[in-house]
Parts: structure tokens; C-alpha cells; sequence
């Protein structure tokens, strides 16, 4: 198996689990040497002293006083540049990204996590051809290939046994597969699109033809596929192969048969695929609204309604705290499915993204996964499964032993996406806590790996493009805040009471934001001075805990200021124009019966 050689040396550490993780989600390894840097140019990085721009510019950058955090940047950064992609296929040029520096293929499920990163670096052809590229080749049933990729088959099948040729025009040939033990390829696809839209706002480009379909009936074909093929009719969720949590990998087998669902595989309605669904779902109802589709759009809010209550009834365990990750519909074909008791991340993570989790049921999911992985002796948050399948569960090498691969390795992939859902959910505190301690661990290892052991030991590419995604957007969206529309902006600080810089540029619609957060709470004063060329929006700030708010001026003069509780979580807000301007917020602290304390 051929290695691309590395544009980092420092950060490519070359392991027997790197050629293991790239076999098992069927991906080749093909050398394509220095390719990614000539696609890309240069990318606007962070300078080595944090210096974040205060007005216009083209930067995108912050500074939080976290070194390890403010180091992730650089990360972010360098995975990109190491998975650039860029060929000639069916409609025309397509640009996007790999999943990993040893990936050569476009996958769904993994560009469409690099979105809320790539928005903020690239055009929007990075963020929208890629997609189109794959809608192009969807079967006429509604399904979707994980991949697509320039070349022959021949490439790919060491890893891929069932890859075909999808086109060819003359020299040209796409070659796809689809790993069909799982049902996240449609709701990925949505979910790439959705995020797509929202960066530009654009309704004509969900009118856009792709072969003669729009975009948008080629996304309400996705998610019909799920409902018409892979729904179990008496539980009436959807159904995919028995893997480990959002995994490929099917128990049946110990070679590459493993990532393809067939007459002796296990099948389940899992936790991920249900949680993904009633995500695009939603996701789909808002694209109908914004393109006047209203019958379409209250069809799949019914949708996601009814998958949501399927999940509550089915999944949710109440003495556990956790939704299970499966539920077992071929008891004949895993007759020793040890899977009840174990906590998975990636499933619960997305279930409270996508507002199935109740907030109480997103509490107690929180705490699980900080308990058990102190119970484990876990490194960070990130473990995926807690605890793992036994040894032997699964006969693939890559997976059959504990604490590796998909069978409970830390994969920040999943993890920024629990973080970004405990601060949306109002536990700021915890999320900045587990945040840095990933930051941390990813500076130890030297980089953003595909996943890290148990200890924190870095595992596959070295510069793994869904890692870097997640957590950007953990960072951007989470603890700094920033909730960019097309051209309307919302800002949420979460700093508290932790200085702050950030300066984000989105390239598609020449937008950017900056603000600068100086907290004072012993002087009681939160000062922030921000700007941006957005439409008007929300600005709130989070408080120091056992503070309140007295008052508010924004240049000098006084301002109404509402506060609003979000979980843990106590907010000052306002409404705002984005012209330069400083707010300072005056706090008090209080005690316990929310007196004044003298």
C-alpha cells in the first residue's frame, strides 16, 4: 500500500494502524505527491504571536489566551492544505477535500463535516461543487455512493471489492462505492447542502439542475431512499447494519466484505443513522421553506417529529442515561450482542445536535460521557465507545481489539461534536474544559489524527481533514460564538471570563467578523469591542458564574440589556447593527439567594 508522501514530516507518523484504518473504510491509498498544496495556494494562518485583525481583512484567525486551543488553528490549517482535491468529473470541475492525507476519494459524510471549517478559508466552489459532483451520480432509486473519485476501479478495489466506473468520457473515468452497512451517505449529502446554503443564502442554487433534477428533488430523493428501502416497519426507524456506533465495519467478516451489508450481516436501527435522519430532516424542511415549498417542508418536519418519538420510545434508557446505540432487529445473527451497556459518543453527540435529546436528556448524556470516561482512564472526552466491544466481537483486525480503530479509540471527529452540543445546550464551563484537553492532547501528538488510543497516542493520518472540521466548529460556532446566515449575524460569547480575539472571513459572500472580548469581572465590567459588514443580529454574552447583569453602555451610552438562561449557562443580550462599536457590560456578583454581596 503506497503512502502520499507528507508535506509535514514532523506531523506524518507512520503506524500499522494507518493502513488498517484506511483498508477498513475502504479508502486506497494512492501517491499523489505535493498535489494538495498546488491546488490549494496558500492559506491565510494565524501569525506565530496571535495577532488577530480588528477591522476588514481577509484573516481568519483568533487568539483565546489557551495555548494548546489557540495551536488547534494551525492544525486546522495544514489538514486542509494536506487533502486538497481537485478533477475533472461529470459536471464539470470538482473541487473539495479528502478525508485524510492517505485518502485520495471525495467522501459525503466526512466533507460535509469540513464545511463549518472551509466556509471561512475557501470559495464557495470548494464548498458546493464537490456535492454537486456527487448528486450526479445518485442512483435512480434516491441512494448515494460514500465516495467518488478520479480513475479507474482498478485503484480502488484492493479495498473497495465492489467499486464501479459511474462515468467516462473519453480518458475520464469517476469511479464510487458505497458501504452499504451503513444509511448515513443520504442525510450526509442534506446536511452538506443545508450548510452550504447557509453560508451564501442562495435560492436559486437549490433550483439549480443537476442532470436535469434539482438539487433540491435530489435531496428529497436522498432521504426517500432511507424511508423506502431502510425503514423497519414495525419500529419505524431506520435500519442499517450491526457496526461500532457511526462505523463501517459489520461482524461478520475478517476482510473487506465487512463494510458491505448482505444476508448474513446483523442489522439494526441504530442511535447514529436515526439521529443523522431526524437531522436532515429538519435540515430538508428549512430548505423547503426557503425555497416556498411549504406542503414539502411540513413533510418532513412530520418526519423528524415521528423519528424523534420512535427514538425516545426505542433508544432512550432511562436508568443508563444514554440513548442505546442499536436496536437488535436479527438477534439470530449476533447472538452475542453485548451492545446495551455501551455508551456511544457518536450517536448521543448527534441525537442532541439535532434537538432529539430533550435538555434534561442532554444532561445526563453530558455527565455520562465525562463519567465513564474517568471510569475508563480515558485521555479526553473522545472515546467513542464506552466501553468497547470485547475483544473478538468483530473479526476485522482493524476493530477486533479493544480501545482501537472504531471499537473505542478517541475520535475528535465525534468528540467537537459532542463539545459544540454541550455548548449549545448551556454547559459552556464543561465544554471549554474538554476542549482544551483535546487541544492539549492533539499538541502532544503532534496534529490532528484520524483517531488517538487511549492514551492519547496518535493513530492514521496525521492530518485528518473530519477532526479538523469538528473542531473548528467547536471553536467558531461554540466557544467564540460566531453564527453567520448568509449575510445576518448572531454572536454567542462563551468566553465568560477569559480574554478573547477572533477574526473569521468568509470568502463566498466577502463577509467577515471581529471582536475582541476583555472581561473585567472583578472590576465588574465585561467590555467587548466588535465590528463586522453583516446585517443586523443578536449579540449575547456569556456571564461569569455567580454574576449578574446591573447595566449596560455601547459607546458610551446607556443600552437596554436583557439576560436569558440557556442550561447552565446565564447570557446578556441585546439587539445590534455590526458597526465598530464597545459594549461594556456591568456585573455584580451574587450569593447563593441571588443577593448582592458586600
Amino acid at each position: 500500500m503506497l503512502r502520499r508522501t507528507p508535506l509535514n514530516p514532523p506531523l506524518a507518523r507512520v503506524n500499522e494502524s494507518r493502513s488498517l484504518a484506511a483498508c477498513v473504510r475502504g479508502r486506497c491509498c494512492v501517491a499523489v505527491v505535493g498535489a494538495a498544496l498546488a491546488l490549494l495556494g496558500p492559506l491565510p494562518l494565524a501569525a506565530s504571536a496571535r495577532q488577530v485583525d480588528g477591522g476588514y481583512s481577509r484573516q481568519t484567525a483568533y487568539s483565546s489566551g489557551d495555548a494548546d486551543i489557540d495551536r488547534l488553528q494551525d492544525y486546522f490549517a495544514q489538514a486542509l492544505e494536506a487533502n486538497g482535491k481537485e478533477f475533472e468529473g461529470r459536471t464539470g470541475t470538482v473541487r473539495g477535500f479528502g478525508a485524510g492525507d492517505v485518502y485520495p476519494q471525495i467522501w459525503l459524510r466526512d466533507s460535509a463535516t469540513l464545511i463549518p471549517l472551509a466556509r471561512y478559508l475557501f470559495p464557495r466552489e470548494r464548498l458546493t461543487s464537490w456535492l454537486e459532483e456527487h448528486l450526479a451520480h445518485q442512483t435512480p432509486d434516491g441512494a448515494l455512493f460514500d465516495w467518488i473519485a478520479s480513475g479507474a476501479p482498478e485503484r480502488f478495489r484492493q479495498w473497495a471489492p465492489n467499486v464501479r466506473q459511474v462515468y467516462r468520457s473519453g480518458a475520464l473515468q469517476i469511479s464510487a462505492d458505497k458501504n452499504t452497512t451503513e444509511s448515513d451517505q443520504e442525510p450526509s449529502a442534506v446536511a452538506g447542502v443545508y450548510q452550504s446554503f447557509r453560508v451564501t443564502g442562495d435560492e436559486a442554487w437549490l433550483r439549480k439542475p443537476i442532470l436535469g433534477t434539482t438539487l433540491l428533488e435530489r435531496c428529497d430523493r436522498a432521504l426517500l431512499y432511507l424511508l423506502q428501502h431502510r425503514l423497519d416497519p414495525r419500529l419505524g426507524l431506520v435500519t442499517s447494519a450491526l457496526t461500532a456506533d457511526w462505523g463501517d465495519v459489520s461482524p461478520t467478516y475478517s476482510d473487506q466484505r465487512s463494510i458491505y451489508r448482505d444476508a448474513r450481516t446483523p442489522v439494526v436501527a441504530s442511535l447514529y443513522a436515526n439521529a443523522l435522519f431526524h437531522a436532515a430532516a429538519l435540515r430538508l424542511a428549512e430548505l423547503h421553506d426557503a425555497a416556498g415549498g411549504r406542503i414539502r417542508a411540513a413533510f418532513w418536519r412530520t418526519k423528524a417529529q415521528t423519528i424523534q418519538a420512535r427514538l425516545a420510545a426505542r433508544l432512550w434508557d432511562e436508568k443508563q442515561g444514554f440513548f442505546r446505540m442499536h436496536a437488535l432487529l436479527t438477534p439470530d445473527l449476533a447472538p452475542a450482542y453485548p451492545g446495551d451497556g455501551i455508551f456511544a459518543l457518536g450517536g448521543n453527540a448527534l441525537a442532541v445536535l439535532s434537538g432529539a435529546a430533550s435538555d434534561e436528556q442532554a444532561r445526563r448524556i453530558f455527565e455520562t460521557a465525562e463519567r465513564r470516561c474517568r471510569e475508563h482512564g480515558v485521555s479526553t472526552i473522545a472515546a467513542v465507545l464506552l466501553p468497547p466491544f470485547p475483544d473478538g466481537f468483530f473479526k476485522h483486525p482493524a476493530v477486533s481489539g479493544q480501545w482501537q480503530y472504531q471499537n473505542g479509540g478517541q475520535w475528535d471527529w465525534f468528540a467537537g461534536r459532542l463539545i459544540l452540543a454541550e455548548y449549545e445546550r448551556g454547559h459552556s464551563e464543561r465544554a471549554t474544559a474538554q476542549l482544551s484537553q483535546i487541544a492539549r492532547r492533539a499538541v502532544q501528538a503532534g496534529g490532528l489524527f484520524e483517531w488517538n488510543s487511549r492514551t492519547g497516542e496518535g493513530r492514521g493520518s496525521s492530518r485528518y481533514a473530519g477532526s479538523a472540521g469538528a473542531l473548528a466548529e467547536a471553536v467558531f460556532r461554540g466557544l467564540y460564538g460566531v453564527e453567520l446566515v448568509g449575510k445576518t449575524l448572531s454572536l454567542r460569547v462563551r468566553l465568560r471570563d477569559k480574554p478573547g480575539d477572533i477574526h473569521l472571513y468568509q470568502p463566498a459572500t466577502d463577509t467577515y467578523v471581529a471582536y475582541r472580548y476583555l472581561p473585567a469581572p472583578r472590576r465588574g465590567v465585561l467590555a467587548i469591542r466588535y465590528e463586522s459588514n453583516a446585517q443586523p443580529g443578536r449579540l449575547a454574552v456569556a456571564l461569569p458564574a455567580g454574576t449578574r447583569v446591573t447595566g449596560a453602555t455601547r459607546d458610551g451610552r446607556e443600552q437596554p440589556v436583557a439576560t436569558e438562561a440557556r442550561g447552565n449557562d446565564r447570557f446578556a443580550c441585546l439587539d445590534t447593527d455590526w458597526k465598530p462599536h464597545r459594549l461594556e457590560i456591568r456585573i455584580e456578583q451574587v450569593g447563593a439567594r441571588g443577593s448582592r454581596l458586600q
